[in-house]
């Protein structure tokens, strides 16, 4: 199991299991964030990582902005961002943010990386360009 929390403890979210990579976005928020975004639908390996919420849902406040289809989600005590919604769904975790998991170092796992800030491309880590965006975030056809 892999647990996350925000500084001050009062968000706590786990996933059944640890995710194998990240994704660093550098679109105009994520990179002011500094977030790598773990999926809990992992598209690359098709696995559900299972993201729960477990605590803290009253101390979390939504930053929602452009299209207002995403919030990101943020401790209102610490200002950590936890993770993120889809505001039509917005108790299913679409990305939990990695740098709040307990123990976690970004050299154990891929880190993606989309250029969202400038093509809206997904870059493989050999840094090639995939106009797919990100890889499988939404989940299974279907879900």
């Amino acid at each position: 199991m892999t647990k996350a929390a925000c500084h001050c403890g009062a968000v706590r979210i786990t996933l059944k299991t640890r995710p194998s990579w990240v994704l660093d976005c550098n679109c105009s928020i994520c990179r002011r964030y500094g977030t790598l975004w773990a999926y809990p639908w992992d598209g690359l390996a098709k696995r559900d990582l299972g993201a729960v919420l477990v605590q803290g849902a009253d101390a979390l406040e939504a930053y929602i902005w452009g299209s207002r289809s995403i919030g990101f989600w943020h401790c209102k005590a610490c200002g950590c961002v936890t993770h993120h919604t889809a505001l039509k769904e917005p108790a299913k975790i679409r990305g939990v943010n990695a740098r709040m998991f307990v123990n976690f170092d970004p050299a154990s796992v891929t880190i993606h990386r989309s250029d969202d800030g400038h093509t809206g491309w997904f870059l493989d880590p050999s840094g090639r360009a995939d106009p797919g965006g990100t890889p499988g975030a939404d989940g299974p056809a279907g879900a």
